[in-house]
């Protein structure tokens, strides 16, 4: 073995370094070796950029590393006690109870909610009929809409609670009433059916025959106010103090809290302010011609109007249809005339001794006697102090809605007359009631809606000589209440009609007549005034007087048997 040039050692030690260094440095004279072992591949390794430096003069100084430090909590605020701690019997409507859940929020200081906590400080409770009075609570009897019964007796409801059923049928209720009741009367029959307050109108009706106790201010038109012991909570002169279903919610515990709760109360104080309330009465036809003005002539004026006038007095807004104009020159009445009418301007103390406020002008006859009489009719009504819709001096004003506000309730009529005849209707220079261009009326419906009116709307329609209402007259009722009115009454009706709910809202196919001389059939004799009970902007009933014609002109109450007859027979027209 030839020992490379590039080592010299003069000795045997040395060569033995020699060689060791060899077997380490091998690869020194690399080119003297023969062959050459296999490599692995190389990895290039990317050096990391290098930091740019911000300043070329260097810091002697030592950097500061900052010590972690915890945020500061905030110092709790201890709030004082309250004055005194707030709580509710058993049975407090819903409405009281989140009145006096927020007066705790509110005023903190003064009241803190401890519903069924143990609390070391003077108690405040909502308590059912006793201590100082707080609010009154007004509760209804009702039944579905299509029920005949008008009256119970308290001893009638208590039988019910006992038991379950009465001669109304079963009772139902909803949870927040029967909890209420539960805490005045004690615990009721296990057979009374409980519903959620959303079903509970649905449940009645299903459950036919049936009834309830219900809150006055969650009444539905769908439902039928039963008079308890003769009184009325819907009544304008309705009596609180008599009534046997009037509860008070009263304040218990230290007086000092009883006086801040009155003083800081800004809850409801009741479930009926007479100051939300509106009565709206709608009649039928009235036609002060032929026999019926030939009987005012000989049996006083205003005679006809004896029997209906406290319904309509009883009403905030009392609506006549009058589909004859007054003229001047009409002469004395012939009973038996061509139906071509005309009115006495003195008959007009009959549509004035009953209360009207506003007179509906869709008539078929108002322009019998000429379109300058039925500018002098409203010139008349005007001077009276009445409004007018449906009808006009001109088409401008038959198309404009008679407008009403009370107690805060906006309240609109509109109607109008498909049917004509042609010399009927109002033009542009000439009076006359209002045609039917539907879809601007449908609009007019929506606008008066969005604007907050609830809206009483007439058709003037195709005049039928039967109880059930036809396909086409459904429809196109219903298509008023789909563009937005709270109730459809139909003025045409010369003879009594079926009802109809649909979207909530009320529908009445035919009225009969109010003032008119057809006594050839018993359907054109009966006759419906409807009373429209308003609440907080909400149609909340409809209560329907039924009356029977005389003589030729004058309606009279009907007996208990006919009243129930006619009921029956319009319900069953309803598909009741």
């Amino acid at each position: 073995m030839r020992v490379p040039q590039c080592i010299k050692l003069p000795d045997l030690g040395k060569w033995l370094v020699m060689i060791t260094i060899l077997m380490v440095l091998g690869t020194a004279c690399g080119s003297q070796l023969p062959t050459r072992l296999p490599t692995a591949p190389a990895i290039l390794l990317t050096r990391p950029p290098t930091p740019m430096v911000m300043n070329e003069k260097r810091s002697t100084e030592v950097a500061e590393v900052p010590t972690a430090t915890q945020t500061p909590k905030p110092t709790p605020v201890v709030m004082p006690d309250p004055d005194f701690y707030l709580e509710l019997a058993p049975g407090i409507p819903v409405k009281m109870g989140e009145a006096a859940k927020e007066l705790s929020r509110m005023a903190p200081q003064l009241f803190s909610w401890t519903q069924g906590q143990v609390v070391n400080g003077s108690i405040v409770k909502l308590s059912m009929n006793e201590g100082t009075p707080l609010a009154q609570w007004t509760y209804v009897i009702a039944a579905p809409f299509a029920t005949v019964t008008d009256d119970v007796s308290l001893e009638g409801v208590m039988a019910g609670w006992q038991t379950g059923s009465n001669g109304l049928g079963n009772l139902v209720l909803d949870q927040e009433t029967m909890d209420t009741f539960s805490s005045i009367w004690g615990s009721p029959s296990t057979n009374i059916q409980i519903v959620e307050s959303n079903e509970l109108v649905d449940a009645l009706w299903k459950g036919r025959p049936s009834w309830t106790i219900i809150p006055f201010d969650q009444l539905s038109p769908e439902l039928k106010v039963l008079r308890l012991n003769g009184s009325s909570p819907l009544a304008r002169d309705f009596d609180t103090t008599s009534y046997p279903l009037n509860v008070v919610i009263g304040v218990t515990g230290d007086a000092d809290g009883i006086a801040q709760l009155q003083s800081n109360w800004t809850g409801p104080r009741s479930n009926r302010d007479p100051l939300k309330l509106t009565r709206v009465a709608m009649s039928g036809v009235t036609a002060l011609g032929r026999a019926t003005a030939y009987q005012m002539e000989i049996g006083g004026i205003t005679n006809p109007g004896v029997i209906v006038a406290p319904v309509m007095q009883a009403a905030d807004i009392a609506h006549v249809s009058h589909e004859v104009s007054f003229a001047p020159d009409c002469p004395y009445p012939n009973p038996i005339g061509d139906p071509i009418f005309c009115a006495r301007d003195s008959y007009l103390a009959l549509i004035e001794s009953i209360g009207t406020d506003v007179v509906e002008l869709t008539g078929n006859h108002v322009n019998d006697w000429g379109s300058h009489n039925l500018e002098h009719t409203i010139d008349l009504y005007e001077t009276a102090g009445m409004k007018i819709f449906g009808g006009g001096r001109n088409i401008a004003q038959a198309n404009e809605p008679a407008l009403f506000e009370h107690n805060g309730n906006k309240v609109a009529f509109v109607g109008c007359n498909p049917v004509g005849p042609a010399f009927a209707w109002a033009a542009e220079n000439s009076a006359g009631s209002r045609p039917c261009d539907y879809q601007a009326f449908y609009e007019q419906i929506r606008e008066l809606r969005e604007q907050g009116y609830l809206v009483m709307t007439t058709l003037q329609y195709n005049e039928y000589y039967h109880y059930q209402a036809t396909p086409q007259q459904q429809a196109d009722f219903k298509a008023l209440v789909e563009a937005g009115a709270t109730a459809v009454s139909g003025s045409q009706g010369h003879h009594a009609q079926g009802f109809d709910f649909y979207n909530g809202s009320f529908i009445h196919y035919g009225l009969g007549n109010l003032f008119f001389d057809q006594m050839d059939m018993l359907g054109t004799r009966q006759s419906f005034i409807d009373t429209y009970v308003i609440y907080d902007s909400r149609l909340i009933s409809v209560e329907l007087f039924t009356s029977l014609i005389e003589n030729y002109c004058c309606p009279r109450t009907m007996s208990e048997s006919e009243r129930a007859q006619l009921l029956q027979t319009v319900f069953q027209a309803s598909g009741w």
